[in-house]
């Protein structure tokens, strides 16, 4: 798995920044993103995808255990769809 700091040493090399400054600048975007969806927002990155709030019916689970039956209220999701142009094809 990659994390922040091994992103941001690529693009501080492919850019010409400082590794601090590509951190910095990819946990502001990443911050920004939430906060813009978490008011409602969709966020759509041409060729890369939509960030978005989707909402969640209230559902009816059970539990592998008991087999007991758990009432799951309604929520929103934070969702991802990609692009066409970055799923995976054969």
């Amino acid at each position: 798995m990659v994390g922040i700091s091994e992103l941001s040493k690529t693009i501080a090399k492919k850019t010409g920044t400082t590794q601090k400054k590509a951190a910095e600048i990819i946990t502001e975007f990443l911050d920004e993103t939430v906060a813009e969806v978490n008011k409602g927002s969709k966020i759509n990155l041409a060729g890369f995808g939509i960030f978005e709030r989707k909402k969640q019916s209230a559902r009816t689970a059970r539990n592998p255990q008991t087999r007991a039956e758990i009432k799951v209220p309604a929520k929103d999701k934070f969702v991802f769809r990609a692009s066409s142009k970055i799923k995976y094809k054969d």
